[in-house]
């Protein structure tokens, strides 16, 4: 018995050093030496970063929290010392290539997208100075009116200050989106001006409902905490064209509008249904009539 428990001890063992021996990710060495073409910036940082939100986070979790997806083997946190042992070029090439779970981007993203990416892990590098500093959102206000006449958004925002009052937000980007059943559909984006505010022209080929009305929403970036300003009912779209075959009431208000297909069937319907009642009838007068013989 004691020698079979420790022949299994072995197995395990065994097969546990093979394990990690199979998760070692060895990058060719002219792939290690590659440089990063983008230049590490705040605005590719920035890129980045938005490419990892969506492609990246959910296996690998906020970059210095170690909320990974609990994987085998466990996808490292890119703000590690794991993960930043890597040079740049074997960044980009494990990103490329991919292996086990984590998936080859290089069917996915262009060239460019995947050196954004790289910069942006780059960002936590002991080697670099940040240029991106994940910080809380500020929170700010936003006022938004229509002037359906000359089709513009009028927009005024303000944010939360150092001393906790409200000033006006400058030079900040404000999005511009129409209200669809399945979200909302982005249209535009407007900087606002040194005192906050901002115009946003809405475009005419804008679809609204049967009727033409449009709800416009107005919201802030990620890096802001401020409630969506919804400005509904407005009549500035152009109506949305309704297939008759589904307008309230139009497959039984003329013979027109019905398929024939589904007027032969309705006839068809009906004409069996009185046929069956005809049959039924002339069944019980059949009886009838033999009962008195």
């Amino acid at each position: 018995m004691i020698k079979k428990l420790t022949l299994l001890i072995v197995v395990i063992l065994f097969l546990s050093a093979q394990q990690g021996i199979s998760q070692e990710w060895l990058v060719p060495a002219d792939k290690q030496s590659i440089e990063n073409p983008s230049d590490y910036n705040l605005e590719n940082v920035k890129k980045g970063k938005d490419l990892y939100m969506t492609n990246c986070k959910s296996c690998h979790g906020d970059a210095g929290k170690n909320n990974s997806l609990a994987l085998v083997p466990l996808p490292p946190d890119i703000a590690s010392e794991t993960m930043q042992a890597n040079s740049e070029g074997s960044l980009f090439y494990k990103l490329s290539n991919g292996k086990g779970l984590m998936p080859a981007f290089e069917t996915t993203l262009p060239e460019a997208d995947r050196w954004l990416l790289v910069n942006y892990i780059m960002n936590y590098s002991p080697d670099n100075t940040p240029v991106w500093v994940d910080l809380p959102p500020v929170k700010a206000r936003l006022k938004a009116t229509v002037n359906t006449v000359n089709r513009l958004v009028e927009i005024f925002a303000e944010a939360e200050n150092k001393t906790g009052n409200y000033s006006n937000l400058t030079e900040t980007p404000v999005n511009v989106c129409v209200e669809r059943a399945f979200g909302n559909l982005p249209i535009g984006q407007v900087l606002t001006d040194n005192e906050g505010n901002a115009e946003f022209s809405i475009p005419e080929n804008i679809i609204g409902d049967e009727e033409g009305f449009v709800t416009v929403v107005v919201s802030l970036g990620e890096d802001f905490e401020a409630k969506k300003v919804t400005v509904e009912k407005l009549k500035i779209g152009i109506p949305k064209e309704t297939p008759k075959l589904i307008k309230k009431g139009v497959i039984w208000s003329t013979n027109e509008n019905i398929p024939m297909w589904m007027l032969l069937s309705y006839l068809g319907a009906v004409g069996g249904a009185w046929l069956a009642i005809i049959y039924v009838v002339f069944q019980i007068v059949k009886i009838r009539r033999l009962s008195k013989e």
